[in-house]
């Protein structure tokens, strides 16, 4: 009788360690696949993989800056996350001409500046960006934390990407997911 009070005892005991240890993993998993941290990221529109990302803070601001294909002058676009929507908050370019901006929204204001033409106080939202990174000359470049980083770096010419601002996981950071 005793013998069976001890087995009995010690399966307890060996039960509310394997739960107790399952508990602690589930808790650790969870942990650590929570979207808590606001990062800029660029996926691969077709395959949706990652395929550049970078942590930011809200009111974070970018950039794109390209060549526009018909007036061969550069055009600079100018974009901040508010509350994990993109804004564009301005954009400059050389030539006025087909394919440019041809109204302004209430509030924005045309500015001739630098030789530059400037749209500037807007704010058009867009819950993500999707371009395909020029092929020929139009040298899609992001400028993102003092940096100028061509997009041909981060996927091939010619493909589609997308650009948004998301939560990403301690995993995802390191690659899990």
């Amino acid at each position: 009788m005793v013998f069976i009070q001890a087995v009995t005892k010690g399966r307890g005991r060996t039960l509310f360690r394997l739960f107790s240890f399952f508990f602690l993993i589930t808790v650790f998993y969870v942990g650590i696949s929570t979207p808590l941290f606001p990062a800029l990221v660029i996926r691969d529109t077709q395959s949706n993989q990652v395929v550049w990302s970078a942590n930011i803070q809200d009111e974070a601001a970018f950039g794109i800056r390209w060549t526009h294909s018909i007036h061969r002058s550069t055009i600079e676009e100018q974009y901040r996350i508010v509350d994990g929507q993109i804004i564009l908050s301005e954009m400059s370019f050389h030539d006025y001409g087909i394919g440019m901006e041809n109204e302004l929204a209430p509030g924005e204001k045309l500015v001739l500046a630098d030789g530059r033409f400037h749209i500037r106080n807007m704010q058009r939202s867009f819950p993500a960006l999707r371009l395909f990174i020029g092929q020929v000359r139009a040298n899609h470049t992001l400028l993102f934390a003092g940096q100028d980083i061509p997009l041909s770096l981060i996927d091939n010419p010619g493909e589609a990407i997308t650009i948004q601002a998301e939560k990403r996981s301690i995993l995802s950071e390191l690659g899990g997911y």
